[in-house]
């Protein structure tokens, strides 16, 4: 016969047990993607199963793999231009629904839209050299499945900002 104090230690174990499993894709969640999305997994601690299928899901060929692999490709697409990739951050986006976001150049207010093919896109945070104060914007969305380019920050500068101004070059002296 089971006594009552076995029986509460098995009913506090199930109740644990049930907070684990529905909590935990969640804290997963949390742990993998930009902080701007995390605290949805906080209130709604259900979309962590969403994410969790979805990871389990990824194509095996998918480009982007790792944030290494996404900043690599980030820093090949901009070499040699103003544009410096600094960190990239897992987003993790709505089935088969385009995905909106806002962000600042030089002060001015954007707002893009872009269709990505999985459930996941890499954003890609950065500095603009030839813009003043030169904080941290999102210069490009990457594709995780394909590694396709779905934003990038130079269709969305000015040919001012685009290229650095050229450099004083001092007159030479006249001879003697």
């Amino acid at each position: 016969m089971i006594r009552l104090r076995d029986k509460r230690f098995l009913a506090v174990a199930i109740v644990v047990a049930a907070l684990l499993v529905f909590v935990l894709p969640a804290f997963a969640a949390f742990r993998y993607t930009a902080p701007e999305q995390r605290g949805q997994f906080l209130t709604h601690p259900w979309r962590g199963w969403d994410f969790a299928y979805a990871a389990l899901a990824v194509p095996g060929d998918a480009k982007l793999k790792t944030s290494g692999m996404a900043l690599r490709k980030a820093d090949w697409l901009y070499k040699g231009t103003a544009v410096d990739p600094r960190q990239v951050q897992l987003l993790f986006v709505k089935r088969e629904q385009p995905y909106t976001f806002a962000h600042a150049i030089d002060g001015r207010e954007l707002t893009s839209t872009v269709i990505p093919s999985y459930r996941f896109i890499w954003q890609v945070q950065g500095a603009i050299d030839t813009v003043s104060g030169r904080d941290d914007t999102i210069v490009a969305l990457l594709d995780y499945d394909t590694g396709r380019v779905l934003y990038d920050i130079r269709d969305d500068l000015t040919p001012g900002e685009l290229s650095p101004a050229p450099a004083a070059t001092p007159t030479p002296s006249p001879a003697p």
